[in-house]
């Protein structure tokens, strides 16, 4: 009896500290801040989204983010969402609801103008050496999204 009272604390405590995992607070970043994870990600592809929980082709494009999250070691890929909303509690909300598992930013001020974003959704993608090879302006579906990082996976 005590061993099933072990097992089911054991359970609930693994459950609580996963679900503050996807609930982490959200914090700003600066241009400086982003270069800097950036050149620190060398050797992994990273993909920087630009988003907002009001544009729905971006609340829509989440589902493959979050897949393709799952299908990729973290060893081998980085995805970090730069968020465009006013309201911290809103992005952190919709982390939650939408169970993300990658890091959202909130934009410090100077993301989007330093990286000359003026629509959104806008998905950069970085290949191991730190070389952009994907700029794009739009929904991507989560198929596009597996076969571009495959492809960039096997670039050198």
């Amino acid at each position: 009896m005590n061993g099933q009272r072990c097992l089911i604390l054991c359970i609930l405590l693994y459950a609580l500290m996963a679900s503050s995992a996807l609930a982490a607070p959200v914090s700003k970043i600066s241009a400086a801040e982003l270069m800097h994870q950036m050149e620190n990600n060398k050797g992994k592809v990273l993909i920087v989204t630009f988003w907002a929980t009001w544009c729905s082709p971006c609340v829509k494009e989440m589902p493959g983010l979050v897949s393709v999250r799952n299908e990729v070691p973290e060893s081998e890929m980085q995805v970090l969402g730069i968020s465009l909303d006013t309201s911290t509690q809103a992005v952190e909300n919709f982390m939650q609801q939408h169970r993300i598992n990658f890091p959202i930013c909130m934009d410090g001020g100077d993301v989007g103008s330093t990286f000359g974003v003026k629509s959104i959704p806008r998905t950069l993608i970085f290949s191991r050496s730190g070389e952009k090879v994907l700029d794009h302006l739009g929904f991507i579906s989560v198929e596009s999204f597996r076969h571009v990082v495959e492809r960039v996976r096997r670039m050198p």
